[in-house]
């Protein structure tokens, strides 16, 4: 029987399925590798409205681009997005690296932010400088 090679992309293999779900558990235990989606959909929002927003603008600017329709986002949605925001907030107090995301007004503020090292995560790199000799 042959054995087919699929190319590795960082710990995944491609045509690995990702369950969302099983994410979901692996985080609540403490043992997930990855980043939350919809937390990665809330960098991007942020950065698309530079840098700082109220979280319905930042709710209105991911389900924008989920349904590709403009317009205020469901109770559902909203509802997942500021879940996922809080259970960030609270991962990253535990953790030894600087949060990418952060409330510049204080706890209990509805305003979200990126935080310095948030945007240096959309910063492109120098490109690579080849010495030849």
């Amino acid at each position: 029987m042959a054995s087919v090679s699929r190319p590795v992309c960082g710990d995944l293999v491609v045509g690995t399925v990702v369950s969302y779900f099983d994410h979901k558990r692996r985080a609540k235990g403490g043992k997930a590798r990855l980043v939350d989606p919809v937390v990665i959909e809330i960098l991007e929002a942020l950065l698309a409205l530079g840098g700082c927003a109220h979280r319905q603008m930042v709710a209105d600017q991911i389900a924008q681009r989920r349904s590709g329709r403009s317009g205020p986002a469901g109770i559902a949605a909203r509802n997942e997005i500021y879940a996922a925001f809080d259970a960030y907030l609270a991962w990253a107090v535990i953790r030894k690296t600087t949060p990418l995301l952060d409330r510049p007004l204080g706890e209990g503020s509805y305003r979200w932010a990126l935080t310095d090292a948030g945007r240096r995560l959309f910063q492109s790199a120098q490109p690579a400088v080849r010495m030849v000799r």
